[in-house]
């Protein structure tokens, strides 16, 4: 038996947020990890025709709270038989579920439809006062790439004046390490969370494949990371090395703001997604991506390479932030070195600043290795 049911879709921050209102410091709860134990006591003991027990009588709980991980240490049964294996050996007051897989909510409405409460994650819209906000933050975090934040901007503007719910999809694209990927970061910041940032380019085939078309429930997957996203900005990292047979997934995705997969269906409406590559031109972008692809793309935005004083901007603030975590005596060291001194004269021989970032780095532990550890 079950009194209340509340089902939150949306991102873990969140959830863990609406437990903490709806649960006083003091209160019972149970995990379902922990009910899963009861229940295989329980199918142990009602297999062996052991006499009752104490674990045969129903035990009164009064929370108990089902998190978005917990499906991927399960069976299959346990899934699409969830009501059955909650309720066999308790009576749950206050049953909190994050972000189910569509069979468990299938599994809840054949019994509790009429005390099932939806919640989701609110997230932050975008105003002119937010809008003015993201470009100012984006100036900060993303040196250089002027006009490409005055063209981000704009098209973000249409958002506050979309008849349609429908996604906003952006291509960024340019050479490597230009600040592509910074930009999205920066933008959601802006509003309030961390990005949601995926590479298709990591995986093989068959483990794309099950990722973006879902599998077995335990797996993760494109629909699962979506539905947890903390803000509607979600960046997909090198969309030119995403095979074209999945492109299909995104179609709908990007039309209608909606992703379905085995398991979970996704309400996207609202989202801005950014795609970055390493096209040279916006012909290129067709030639690979393809008519019906190239069609659903809002924007198509080029980066630049860095300039001189662009570039010696980033040295110094790489250095400074560096150093600004270093320990006192560990300061001492770096700054009577002409480690800064040398980017900076060199700052021509690197193109790619997530490279760049990446030899101040080592300079600076190599350097502070060699005088505190192995002297």
């Amino acid at each position: 038996m079950i009194d209340r049911i509340v089902i939150f879709i949306g991102s873990k921050r969140d959830f863990e947020n609406l437990i903490n209102d709806e649960i006083q410091k003091d209160d019972e709860i149970i995990t379902f990890m922990e009910l899963i134990q009861y229940y295989n006591k329980q199918i142990r003991q009602n297999d062996s025709a052991s006499p009752n027990g104490w674990i045969a009588r129903k035990k009164h709980i009064k929370n108990c709270i089902v998190r978005a991980d917990d499906y991927a240490s399960v069976l299959e049964h346990a899934i699409s038989n969830f009501v059955n294996v909650i309720t066999l050996n308790s009576d749950i007051e206050n049953l909190f579920i994050h972000n189910p897989p569509r069979r468990v909510v299938q599994s809840l409405n054949s019994e509790y439809s009429d005390i099932m409460e939806f919640k989701s994650s609110k997230y932050e819209t975008i105003n002119r006062s937010k809008l003015k906000s993201i470009y100012l933050k984006m100036n900060e975090d993303v040196i250089g790439q002027e006009k490409c934040k005055k063209e981000i901007t704009s098209s973000l503007y249409k958002l506050l004046t979309r008849l349609k719910d429908k996604p906003i999809v952006l291509l960024l694209y340019g050479p490597s390490g230009v600040g592509k990927t910074e930009t999205a970061k920066s933008i959601s910041k802006s509003l309030g969370g961390k990005l949601l940032r995926i590479q298709f380019s990591m995986m093989q085939n068959q483990e794309a494949y099950n990722y973006v078309f879902g599998g077995d429930h335990s797996r993760s997957s494109f629909a699962k990371d979506l539905q947890s996203r903390e803000t509607n900005i979600v960046l997909i990292d090198e969309f030119d090395k995403v095979n074209p047979i999945f492109y299909n997934a995104f179609y709908e995705m990007f039309d209608e703001g909606r992703f379905v997969d085995a398991n979970y269906d996704v309400d996207l409406k609202n989202c801005v997604f950014v795609c970055t590559t390493n096209f040279n031109n916006e012909d290129e972008i067709k030639k690979i991506l393809g008519p019906a692809m190239f069609s659903r793309i809002g924007d198509c935005i080029k980066y630049q390479e860095l300039n001189k004083a662009e570039k010696e901007i980033i040295i110094d603030r790489c250095f400074n932030e560096i150093i600004h975590k270093l320990k006192e005596d560990e300061k001492e060291i770096i700054e009577k070195t002409d480690i800064k001194k040398w980017f900076l004269k060199n700052v021509d021989r690197y193109d790619n600043i997530r490279i760049l970032k990446n030899k101040i780095e080592k300079a600076i532990f190599e350097t502070l290795t060699e005088e505190i550890i192995l002297n």
